[in-house]
């Protein structure tokens, strides 16, 4: 096959072009050539709705042999600018993914090869052609690398499902048909950074948890309908402390940035013989400066080699130039309290369900020989208002592991049932933990919903 792509609304995604709005690109990628066609679908710039104009404008051409650009006469700079930045990589993806599947509908057609097979072989057809400059070319000798061979079976069995997959529990049921809002829980399969075949290398390739999950979501339990609670909140943090670097620690870090520099390539006589003279240079560029500074510095590696702050008793200390550092992120948590009062015996039989399904989901799953476990059902968490819309006034949610389930069968202090047996109320609590924090691309100014 030539070409791969075209119009097809599956082989559409959205973008958001800083200074003009919402468009949707779709790719045609010539797999002899690597040139990747760009188009802008521009109905949602020339018009609103079902009454917007469809107009396809190329905008360009991307060669992927040479990572360069041809942009067409009439692109405005906006657009070659974000296409130029930003959205190069949406390009690229857009045609992965369009090659990919192309390929493996054909080659499922074609009977030859297992569905399995043809996975793999569309996987890597598709990384041959939309990115050909990668480090290791087809006629490279193979490297030698850890790869994971195979794995336990990872995918939930019937008897692990969590509720049957479609059916829907709502909770109070006679909102069911009503205009009311909902928090949507659907329980779905863990999906692995790292897959059978794969090496370390490609892990850390791989897509993000939120683009893993829109790529292959696989719903393993009943999905259910909560009503909404007190204390919906969202809270984003990232992690800082503070960071100390003094002048001879700065000293000290120079000789050792250059000994490791002369060890990348290879120059291990060098390295040796530079950490020598760098240190010997350091210290007399430190100690020459004037007396009073080599007595203080004296004095400080004498109290060091004896544990005792020696400067510090003669009224002087070390600047130790603290500042607050960046270290990293922090995973968001999100806790819900349920308060089922089920009022006849279909809504008793409804909580029932809901928490067990809970209860299961959450669960590891045991494989053969009981020597591994794998990895408990994850939940996929929306607000939804009305029922149906994703609430654009509540923030979203990225797939979350449930860290914590805990049911309270007498929460008004008395144990009550009714005739059959069922609790007259039950309070549930819930906590998750998103499966990765929160970056800046997660939240896009433009876009019509309270983002991420």
């Amino acid at each position: 096959m030539a070409e791969y792509g075209n119009q097809n609304i599956k082989n559409q995604d959205s973008v958001v072009i800083p200074g003009e709005g919402k468009a949707r690109i779709y790719t045609v990628t010539n797999s002899e050539t690597g040139i990747i066609k760009t188009y802008v679908d521009d109905k949602w710039l020339l018009g609103a709705g079902d009454g917007g104009i469809w107009s396809d404008t190329l905008i360009g051409s991307y060669d992927t042999k040479n990572s360069k650009w041809s942009f067409n006469s009439g692109t405005s700079d906006a657009r070659r600018k974000y296409f130029s930045e930003k959205g190069k990589d949406r390009v690229l993806n857009n045609s992965n993914s369009i090659v990919e599947r192309e390929t493996y509908d054909a080659l499922v057609d074609d009977g030859k090869i297992s569905k399995e097979e043809a996975s793999k072989q569309a996987k890597k057809d598709a990384n041959d052609i939309t990115n050909p400059n990668r480090t290791t070319k087809k006629d490279d000798p193979p490297q030698v690398t850890f790869a994971l061979k195979a794995v336990p079976k990872q995918e939930t069995q019937r008897d692990e499902m969590a509720g049957k997959p479609g059916q829907t529990l709502i909770y109070p049921q006679d909102h069911a048909q009503g205009d009311f809002d909902f928090i949507k829980i659907v329980p779905i399969e863990y999906v692995p950074q790292l897959q059978a075949g794969q090496t370390f290398d490609d892990a850390r390739k791989s897509l993000s948890v939120k683009e893993r999950y829109l790529r292959r979501e696989r719903v393993v339990g009943s999905t259910m309908f909560l009503p909404m609670v007190p204390g919906i909140s969202e809270s984003n943090a990232t992690e800082w402390g503070g960071d100390t670097m003094n002048p001879l620690q700065m000293a000290a870090g120079q000789v050792a940035a250059n000994s490791i520099s002369n060890l990348g390539k290879g120059k291990f006589g060098e390295a040796a013989k530079g950490l020598m003279s760098d240190t010997g240079t350091a210290v007399q560029n430190l100690m020459g400066e004037s007396d009073a500074l080599k007595t203080f510095i004296t004095a400080y590696f004498a109290g060091k080699a004896v544990g005792t702050n020696l400067t510090g008793r003669a009224g002087i200390v070390v600047n130790p130039n603290l500042e607050v550092l960046f270290t990293g992120p922090k995973l968001r948590t999100f806790q819900y309290n349920f308060k089922f009062t089920p009022r006849d015996d279909r809504e008793a039989k409804t909580v029932k369900t809901i928490i067990k399904v809970f209860k299961k989901a959450m669960a590891p799953k045991r494989r053969a020989a009981h020597i591994f476990l794998n990895v408990p059902s994850v939940f996929k968490i929306k607000y939804l208002m009305r029922g149906q819309m994703e609430h654009p006034f509540l923030n979203k949610i990225k797939p979350c592991a449930m860290t914590s389930f805990n049911i309270d069968y007498t929460p008004e202090g008395s144990y009550m049932t009714y005739g059959d047996g069922s609790m007259t109320s039950y309070g549930v609590s819930m906590n998750f933990a998103e499966l990765e924090p929160i970056y800046n691309n997660d939240v896009q100014i433009d876009s019509d919903d309270m983002g991420y």
